[in-house]
């Protein structure tokens, strides 16, 4: 044992569309600080143009993620009904909970 855990047993990865919304939630945050410091510096400089092209550099990206957002929702509603797969699979453990495997909260 090493640092009180066992060796050769990994974290459970989590699903690949959990994985998706955080690295896009990371990416957006990116986007959104870039083109405010741009703003910043367009209005610092002294540029008087309009920026429609900064907008929607912000804008679009948050658009996707909302749309991303409503799919996953979507697929998770579906997969905790009566007939979808986590459901089912509850349903033949008889609703219980094992030990140790409770979500976060």
């Amino acid at each position: 044992m090493r640092g009180g855990k066992r060796l050769g047993r990994r974290k459970k990865q989590p699903h690949f569309s959990k994985q998706l919304i955080d690295d896009v939630r990371a990416l957006l945050w990116v986007v959104t600080i870039g083109g405010l410091g741009l703003a910043g510096l367009c209005i610092w400089r002294g540029f008087t143009g309009s920026l429609p092209w900064l907008s929607a550099m912000v804008g679009l990206p948050w658009t996707a993620h909302g749309t991303m957002c409503a799919f996953y929702l979507n697929m998770a509603k579906s997969d905790h009904r009566e007939g979808g797969v986590t459901y089912e699979t509850a349903k033949a453990a008889g609703f219980r909970q094992k030990a140790g495997e409770s979500p976060p909260i």
